[in-house]
């Protein structure tokens, strides 16, 4: 663990404050669930709580599946981070925090289909994308539970010659709805 300086009491009702600085790098909103853990040392851990991460090796087949059908890179993602990924190959991209394209579907609670035309705009996917690696169009699909997108399921191509389109769509549009049933 890395010290971060900050000092809190606990009030008279067991609560305290996590820092509005930190809450913003670990990308904790108001309402959002954390998880805590006591580790051997006996310290208490802190943990935002991911829905769809608990489902995480579902995700990975899912990726996988998903990338096997359509021939295209596929990913599945919780609020802020790719769960899994598989196909086109792509790097394992794992962990990376997700673009703005991805927070937009969830936000909207919307099906989107992107196309961009390369460069520096892979972000709107995965932010900072690794050695050269682009999604050029996608397929985005949130994965909702009781109204609240809790993640999103994406299909796409890193290929200029390749678009998605109605078939994609319906691929992350089916694997969405199935998640959100596991999750729920």
């Amino acid at each position: 663990m890395r010290p971060t300086g900050i000092v809190r009491r606990i009030d008279e009702l067991g609560r305290i404050v996590v820092p509005k600085e930190l809450r913003r790098t670990l990308r904790i909103r108001e309402g959002d669930s954390v998880e805590i853990y006591v580790d051997e040392n006996a310290n208490i851990v802190l943990k935002k709580y991911s829905p769809v991460g608990q489902l995480k090796s579902m995700a990975r087949d899912m990726a996988e599946a998903l990338a096997e059908s359509s021939g295209m890179v596929a990913l599945v993602c919780d609020k802020d981070l790719v769960l899994a990924s598989a196909g086109g190959g792509a790097p394992d991209l794992a962990d990376r925090a997700i673009g703005g394209a991805v927070e937009k579907s969830m936000n909207e609670r919307q099906v989107l289909l992107v196309h961009f035309s390369g460069g520096g705009e892979a972000s709107s996917i995965v932010d900072k994308s690794a050695d050269g690696f682009v999604i050029i169009s996608a397929a985005i699909a949130p994965i909702v539970v009781e109204g609240e997108a809790v993640g999103a399921v994406v299909v796409g191509t890193t290929s200029s010659k390749t678009t998605v389109g109605d078939l994609e769509e319906s691929l992350v549009v089916t694997a969405a709805g199935y998640l959100s049933r596991q999750v729920g």
